[in-house]
């Protein structure tokens, strides 16, 4: 019988003037209701996004095109939503030559992909957490219930996760260090880059060559440099804005006085639990000094941002919503009115202390996991007056 292949014209277009060292040939087998068309995107050779599709014809596709190695990309058929987790849509490594995949209608999640050397010891770190998954899947579909009808109630049963994480960090750090500098260990490094100490992110990230560092590597190399933002030694960012009561505010007027910036939002729970402390602390510290001026992330949410002040009662201090442009975070654009990017925030609820002077001398992150350091050192600044 004949083979039959369906190319997508986008892509033939697109690939005709790539080298043939990029080029790649994806040929699937879809199974189940009627779908006109697939959709591939991905990272093309010159890094920019490509949104492909192809017809489905007789259960077959295909699509050519070209990348400047592996690339981490999308193939999704009719979706029901815009989530992550919709059913018919799963994420795989496109690397240059051919890449095969087998996938049903609502099981996109399980599509078998057989590709270049990056998926297939993808694969396999995959099939190690296999059993992990298994044996939580019961867990993950009560949070998902929890999750439907309260938010708060679902954070806290999230904190059941831990050993489920800690066994599937085990698995990935052993890929990590049997090989360093590989284009999969920067991608698995991503996801513990935020919470690994910084000397121990550094050694990893000096592993990957330049052009991991430049392209793959690169959220790494960010979270290394925002680290060192906002941190004590640091001159504060001096903002202005309008706070919740529809006046001026601007943080050269606090100059000659303690400022606690508390970065939190209505939805996080970790930062709702804690305001009860921060206002013990405001009572103590009010008169020698101190001013707390909350930073919301409640942006697209301004009226669950005013319930949460009232409901927790604290309103005592200055309150402003950080000043989030969604659509220039998601274009990498910076966007000089976002005041907890000028702060280098990556988690709620973060607390960043600064002098009269204007320096920033105290950083405490994660909630009462940073309490006592920061009691300390309100105690220590504050004892002597």
């Amino acid at each position: 019988m004949k083979k039959i292949l369906f190319l997508s014209l986008a892509a033939m277009g697109s690939c005709l003037g790539a080298s043939a060292q990029g080029a790649f040939t994806l040929e699937g087998h879809y199974s189940g209701g009627e779908l006109p068309w697939i959709y591939l995107r991905y990272p093309g050779a010159d890094g920019k996004y490509v949104n492909d599709s192809t017809p489905v014809k007789n259960g077959r596709f295909a699509f050519r095109g070209a990348v400047s190695g592996p690339a981490y990309a999308s193939l999704n058929g009719r979706l029901q939503s815009r989530n992550m987790d919709d059913p018919n849509i799963e994420w795989f490594f496109l690397e240059p030559g051919k890449t095969t995949i087998t996938v049903s209608e609502n099981a996109f999640k399980k599509m078998k992909v057989d590709g270049g050397a990056v998926q297939s010891d993808y694969n396999k770190v995959q099939a190690q957490k296999a059993p992990i998954r298994k044996e939580w899947e019961p867990f993950f579909k009560s949070l998902d219930s929890i999750n439907k009808i309260d938010n708060f109630k679902a954070q806290e049963f999230k904190s059941g996760l831990k050993p489920y994480y800690a066994a599937m960090e085990k698995i990935d750090m052993a890929y990590i260090d049997q090989h360093p500098g590989a284009y999969l260990s920067a991608f698995l490094l991503r996801g513990y880059s935020m919470s690994m100490p910084t000397d121990k992110l550094e050694a990893y990230y000096a592993q990957f060559p330049e052009s991991i560092r430049n392209k793959d590597a690169k959220m790494i190399g960010d979270e290394l440099a925002r680290r060192k933002i906002g941190v004590p030694g640091t001159e504060a960012f001096v903002f202005a804005t309008t706070d919740i009561n529809g006046q001026p505010f601007n943080l050269a007027d606090y100059k000659g006085k303690y400022v606690l910036l508390d970065f939190w939002a209505s939805w996080c729970l970790p930062c709702r639990k804690g305001n009860p402390h921060l206002l013990k602390l405001y009572a103590a510290y009010k008169d020698k000094g101190l001013e707390i001026v909350g930073v919301s992330d409640d942006d697209s949410k301004p009226d669950a941002w005013r319930k949460a002040v009232n409901d927790d009662k604290i309103g005592v201090w200055k309150h402003v919503l950080r000043g989030l442009d969604r659509e220039k975070l998601m274009a990498g654009v910076f966007n000089p009115k976002d005041i907890s990017k000028r702060y280098g925030i990556a988690t709620l609820p973060t607390k960043v202390l600064i002098d009269p002077q204007g320096k920033v001398i105290g950083r405490f992150e994660g909630g009462d996991r940073d309490d006592a350091k920061m009691d300390a050192q309100l105690a220590e600044v504050f004892g002597g007056k």
